[in-house]
């Protein structure tokens, strides 16, 4: 059997949280519990059997139903400003900063998105977090589907994740900026100053009511409830690293209903500074009120992978 990875580390100071919003909904959230045979957690990228049906893993999902919090009307108020990254973990981005130029038939077009989106997400983050440069390293678009006519999730077909995750360890962050820089020498450099990996998530049409995304915040979590687990992809792509998050009812969640195209949350997913480095797990969740409802459009979303940098001052 493999040996357990060591867990994540990291001080919890959760104050001063976000107050409950009188709006708020229930929902079965999918935690981590450890394989039963005592392997390292893993989650295939790639499908190794042809006839396989969906991605192989061993991680066993533990079912915990949670309150989830409406932040509608903090945003309806104009108070965005309390959800922030280097805090709260999330951070939804006033429509004056998030709105996009692309129309919906633009999501189709790989070159538009490259281009066009990459360049609005630069920008927004620069004026979100004050940094002095924007590494855009990939991105993903997820589609739900009708009941009973469900597909496995392949790389070709991404379906939204509903299992309480972060993307990237602090290894796995580190290593984007040393694969994802100019040179060795420029990875160094940007290490000395604070790094970060943001998730910009928003949706490609609107509302979002079947399956929307759910945030915890990042305070309310201890250290040991977050798991190192494998990322493994096809040869000769090297492993990766994600974050398992096991149950706590300590753990205070959030959504944004009814989300559409001109709106988005930041998703810290990793942060290289000590006092800076809690991420915020998150994961889809299936509203019952409109999931498998005749006439509710299904969920489409991008979410673009970021290194973001505060150079440091020499």
């Amino acid at each position: 059997m493999l040996r357990q990875l060591r867990r994540f580390t990291m001080v919890n100071t959760y104050s001063h949280l976000l107050p409950d919003a009188s709006a708020h909904i229930s929902a079965s959230l999918s935690y981590y519990s450890p394989p039963a045979n005592g392997e390292v957690p893993y989650a295939m990228q790639y499908n190794p059997d042809p006839n396989g049906k969906g991605l192989p893993t061993n991680i066993v999902p533990q079912e915990h139903r949670r309150p989830i919090f409406d932040l509608r009307q903090l945003v309806d108020e104009g108070r965005e400003s309390e959800t922030n990254i280097a805090t709260t973990g999330f951070q939804i981005v006033p429509k004056a900063i998030s709105a996009t130029g692309m129309k919906y038939e633009d999501w189709e077009d790989e070159a538009t998105i490259t281009s066009k989106y990459y360049s609005e997400v630069e920008t927004l983050l620069k004026n979100v977090t004050g940094a002095s440069k924007v590494i855009i390293f990939d991105h993903t678009i997820r589609r739900g589907e009708k009941e009973g006519e469900e597909t496995p999730d392949t790389p070709e077909s991404r379906k939204p994740v509903s299992r309480v995750h972060v993307d990237q360890t602090p290894m796995s962050g580190r290593r984007r900026v040393e694969r994802h820089a100019s040179s060795p020498a420029e990875a160094e450099r940007l290490l000395r100053g604070q790094a970060q990996l943001i998730n910009v998530w928003r949706p490609l049409r609107g509302p979002v009511l079947d399956v929307p995304l759910a945030y915890a915040d990042a305070r309310t979590l201890q250290k040991e409830q977050l798991v190192k687990s494998r990322l493994i992809y096809k040869p000769p792509t090297p492993e990766g690293e994600t974050l398992s998050v096991e149950y706590s009812d300590e753990h205070r969640w959030y959504y944004l209903s009814e989300m559409q195209p001109d709106e988005a949350v930041l998703l810290k997913c990793w942060d290289n500074t000590p006092d800076g480095g809690r991420p915020t797990p998150h994961t889809a969740f299936l509203d019952e009120r409109y999931h498998g409802k005749e006439g509710v459009t299904l969920r489409s979303s991008i979410e673009i992978r970021a290194l973001v940098f505060h150079e440091p001052q020499e």
